[in-house]
């Protein structure tokens, strides 16, 4: 009985973690290049929504890949033209695509589906294995690969350059625009994947739960490392699953264990205050000359 729950634990809370993680890569990449991002919550709304309209229009889940990533990249070029471009607060500029985000998912479920808070549901869908999504497994390659590309790579260190130094790198001629676009972009293409393990069987209205949010805690508790921040959200994905699992058996009101997560967060973030030390740029606005 213990062996096969235990089983059931860690399966499904990789499931959970896996959007968090997926999400926290994506501002690793933003924000090693120096743009900070909390629009990742609106991101991922939109994102979910597109992972599933695209699988029903074109029954192909492929399709539905397809489009998530495409509205997560246009999403993050809005953030990148507002902040990049036009050097806008980052802060208000993710606050504002959030806002966004819930009004475009209601307003596009009421066009397509016909109802405002959710969308028809959907049966195009990878395969589940060992009875969780088996696109799951893919966060495995994704975050060596992250590793790989940001640690043993000249673009990634071109990239981390633009985030610590952007003057530095400007004098020796790289494009701190160009790389910092392609940074925000990464959050985008992550946020889609992200969408792909959240609910692709269905679209509801603030399904997201925060998890943007807390795939920034995992940033910060990770240190803005790839490898440890996936670890920092599967210390908030198993946390959740811990809460799903074994809500009914904790003796306490269901409301308490329900916040767990969110306390689990706050708690981390105080823990690391003073400990972890964000790019050096990150957040400022950067033009040549100046």
């Amino acid at each position: 009985m213990f062996f096969p729950t235990l089983l059931d634990f860690l399966f499904r809370g990789l499931e959970m973690s896996a959007p968090i993680a997926f999400c926290a890569l994506g501002a690793v990449f933003c924000e090693k290049s120096g743009v900070v991002n909390i629009a990742l919550e609106g991101f991922l709304s939109v994102t979910a929504f597109t992972v599933v309209w695209g699988s029903i229009a074109f029954q192909s889940v492929w399709m539905g890949l397809a489009f998530a990533v495409a509205s997560g990249v246009l999403m993050s070029l809005m953030h990148a033209v507002a902040t990049v471009t036009f050097r806008v607060n980052q802060i208000v500029s993710g606050v504002a695509l959030n806002t966004l985000a819930v009004g475009v998912g209601r307003f596009l479920s009421q066009k397509v589906f016909e109802q405002e808070t959710q969308s028809a549901a959907n049966s195009y869908m990878f395969p589940t294995v060992l009875h969780i999504n088996s696109f799951t497994f893919v966060l495995i390659p994704v975050v060596a690969a992250c590793w790989f590309v940001l640690y043993k790579t000249v673009f990634g260190l071109r990239l981390r350059t633009v985030g610590e130094n952007p003057e530095a790198a400007d004098t020796l001629g790289i494009s701190v625009n160009s790389l910092r676009y392609v940074g925000v972009i990464m959050s985008g293409v992550m946020c889609g994947l992200a969408a792909m393990v959240l609910y692709p069987s269905k679209w509801v209205n603030g399904m997201t739960g925060g998890r943007g949010y807390i795939a920034l805690a995992a940033l910060i508790f990770g240190r803005w490392h790839p490898v440890y921040a996936v670890l920092a959200a599967l210390l908030f994905g198993y946390a959740d699953t811990f809460r799903i699992m074994f809500e009914s058996k904790i003796p306490i009101p269901s409301q308490f264990v329900q916040m767990l997560p969110y306390v689990l967060a706050i708690v981390v973030l105080v823990a690391v205050r003073g400990k972890s030390r964000a790019p050096a740029a990150d957040g400022i606005p950067y033009e040549k000359g100046e």
